[in-house]
């Protein structure tokens, strides 16, 4: 393989400049205009958060943009897996008072609107679609309901946080020690920041499940490969020579997707879980499944023609000549200061000047030996080993399927032992979940018509087990038995987006 590359004059990228405000250090690559758009970012998001937690960054969100928000000017405000950001553009002098304001807020959280605020966001959860498969399901895989793994959970802070745990969230995490400032340019003169004093904050360092790759695992509807990588420039420009080649071939040339989605978390300085996936229906599920283990292979013995180089170095470079490039480098630059991980500057860097074919082949063959091959039951590869849960199943006896009344699909069964609860389907020894007791994150009750509730049982591990009582014979007494066996911290009433049933 030739490891010939064009010598390319790579353009120089937008600066950054930085100064400090009150305590927090402020960014801004671009010009002096009429407008100002300005971010104050807070290092917290979903990853920060526990199980029991989750929604909680969402809460004071809210809670801190009630008194601020406005329609006589653009602003906002959202919550991510990393960050948190309060968003306005407007006049420079306006844009100081707004932050100002947002800043008063934090310091002074009003938690007397929880109620109102908890049903706002319990009904944004309902009517919205969430991240899609491609973005929640690799974290899930190697993270389980920790961390990154979050990313897609259902929120369960909204349903049962009290005021003082919501003051006491706003307080360890919203403060000028993990803040950072992102203009659209220089900082208005009258600019004032006054957050309280709190000390530098970080991602979780959470260690990744030690799980045996490549393997397969079953999703319900579409295909999806999922991995964990070395996030570098060579893997990101092997994924799109892939999508793109995924893309020719399955929907121009096969007609049997429209598109393929593509999405990428950091978990690490230099680690990134991705997923790639496509709807698709079952019958056709196989030749998608193959179809991209073939163009992996492909790619990784031959590596991506010139043009396909060509084309990820052009992309980058007309990202560069969009105006708001340079406010992304200048967020970029914000974030690398509030997690501590390199900023994107070197990756980019390496793209405009050029990378070696066969440094992106070496990245595509790692990452077929990372690959998660995910789609509906029966249609994957039958050469790629079952993904295993990340901890074992618990030894017991099986439960019998109601013979009138179960709603548990056929083909799931359920073992019941000492230390928790395992789930498999049909003759498979690979588990679909396991719940160990000493492993449960948090348990949903949802309550029906009949005496006994049904429970949701979450583990750490990521393993969720549904018990409702009627779908097994003994499901009455599992039930009694798991609801005295827990720290009554860890109940909680099931919020609607997780309910089995209408009825309560």
């Amino acid at each position: 393989m030739s490891e010939t590359v064009a010598s390319h004059s790579a353009p120089v990228l937008p600066p950054v400049h930085r100064t400090e405000i009150d305590g927090v250090p402020v960014f801004w690559s671009g010009r002096p205009s009429g407008r100002l758009s300005a971010t104050l970012v807070f290092g917290v998001g979903t990853a920060h958060e526990d199980f029991l937690g989750t929604g909680l960054t969402h809460l004071v969100e809210h809670l801190a943009m009630r008194p601020v928000r406005t329609n006589r000017y653009q602003n906002n405000a959202t919550t991510e897996v990393l960050h948190t950001g309060f968003e306005v553009t407007s006049a420079p002098e306006t844009v100081a008072e707004h932050l100002r304001r947002v800043c008063t807020s934090l310091s002074r959280l009003d938690t007397g609107p929880l109620e109102a605020e908890r049903g706002v966001l319990l009904a944004e959860e309902r009517s919205g679609d969430g991240p899609g498969v491609t973005a929640w399901l690799p974290a899930s895989i190697w993270y389980g309901n920790r961390a990154y793994g979050l990313i897609g959970n259902i929120s369960v802070a909204p349903a049962r946080a009290g005021e003082e745990e919501v003051r006491q969230w706003c307080a360890r995490w919203f403060h000028r020690g993990n803040a950072a400032l992102v203009l659209s340019g220089p900082p208005p003169a009258d600019l004032r920041l006054p957050l309280p004093d709190g000390p530098a904050s970080r991602p979780p360092a959470v260690a990744p499940f030690g799980l045996a790759t490549p393997a397969q695992t079953a999703i319900p509807n579409g295909v999806a490969g999922c991995a964990l990588v070395a996030w570098t420039p060579e893997l990101a420009c092997a994924v799109q020579v892939l999508i793109e080649r995924l893309t020719e071939r399955l929907r121009h040339s096969e007609g049997l997707v429209y598109d393929i989605g593509f999405d990428h978390q950091l978990v690490g300085p230099r680690q990134a879980v991705i997923g790639f996936g496509t709807d698709v229906p079952d019958k056709q599920a196989r030749r998608v499944a193959d179809a991209i283990r073939a163009e992996l292979d492909k790619l990784g013995a031959n590596g991506p023609a010139p043009e396909e180089l060509g084309m990820d170095r052009q992309s980058l470079l007309e990202q560069v000549a969009e105006p708001g490039f340079a406010e992304y480098r200048a967020f970029d630059a914000a974030m690398a200061h509030l997690t501590g991980w390199p900023s994107a500057q070197a990756q980019q860097e390496a793209v405009l000047a050029g990378l070696r074919p066969g440094a992106v082949a070496a990245a595509a063959r790692d990452l077929a030996t990372r690959l998660v091959l995910c789609g509906p039951l029966g249609q994957l590869p039958p050469d790629l080993p079952e993904l295993a849960t990340a901890v074992a199943p618990v030894p017991g006896r099986e439960l019998k399927r109601a013979l009138i009344g179960s709603t548990a699909p056929r083909g799931l069964r359920l073992v019941v032992g000492d230390e928790g609860l395992t789930t498999f389907y049909g003759d498979s020894p690979v588990p679909v979940a396991v719940a160990r007791y000493d492993d449960v994150a948090g348990v949903a009750v949802e309550a029906t018509d009949g005496g006994l509730p049904i429970l949701h049982l979450f583990s750490r591990s990521g393993g969720q087990i549904t018990v409702r009582p009627g779908d097994w014979r003994g499901g009455r007494s599992l039930v009694r038995d798991l609801r005295s066996r827990f720290d009554p911290a860890l109940y909680f009433d099931a919020p609607d987006s997780m309910r089995l049933f209408e009825q309560s």
